[in-house]
């Protein structure tokens, strides 16, 4: 999760790194939801069909949408990049609420080019006046993004994954399946609600 966070502002981004790991997500809620129905297959008690397949659901439309939003944002960053070497050359009187914008924007808060007042706003040149309207329209439409992936269905989901582990005697399971698996599934569960649970902690 500190790899989102860093992806958002653009600190020791690694967005190859951090697509790695939204891959191993994907994989890992593929690979559950086989293994249930395996579990199933040979006659172990295992979750409801329907909870399994909403929570792979969720988790994919989850990774989905984080891959598309790092590579948005690393696009952003570089052209961010850009209009703070024109901004840099502005006198001192634009350059620094300008900068404070920016870097709002940067952190993720929604902005506007109008917060700045009609002076600044008027004295700044068409082209990098185009620049930095241009980045905080794109700035407002990632972080709708950004706050849709605050959703409570991946969470919920999962602790009623959870809820199913902890009713069913683990032993049991793993006496009958003859592997113990059980404890296999429900880390991987644990690990994905605490994943989410702490993507949620960081809004």
């Amino acid at each position: 999760m500190r790899g989102m966070e860093r992806v958002r502002i653009g600190f020791g981004i690694d967005t190859v790194f951090v697509q790695a790991q939204t891959m191993t997500l994907r994989e890992i809620a593929v690979s559950f939801s086989r293994e249930m129905d395996e579990i199933s297959r040979i006659g172990i008690k295992a979750p409801p069909r329907a909870t399994v397949e909403r929570f792979e659901r969720e988790v994919l439309a989850k990774v989905s949408s984080m891959r598309r939003y790092a590579a948005s944002r690393h696009g952003w960053l570089e052209r961010l990049q850009i209009v703070n070497q024109q901004v840099a050359n502005l006198p001192a009187g634009i350059q620094v609420p300008l900068r404070g914008t920016l870097d709002s924007a940067r952190a993720g808060y929604l902005v506007g080019i109008a917060g700045l007042g009609d002076s600044v706003v008027n004295a700044i040149p068409d082209s990098t006046k185009e620049a930095v309207f241009a980045l905080l329209q794109d700035n407002e439409e990632q972080t709708l993004a950004w706050s849709r992936f605050n959703s409570e269905l991946a969470i919920m989901y999962s602790e009623d994954l959870i809820q199913f582990f902890q009713s069913q005697s683990i032993e049991e399971m793993s006496l009958k399946s003859k592997i113990p698996m059980a404890f296999y599934f429900l880390t991987l569960v644990l690990m994905l609600s605490t994943f989410f649970f702490i993507f949620r902690s960081k809004q």
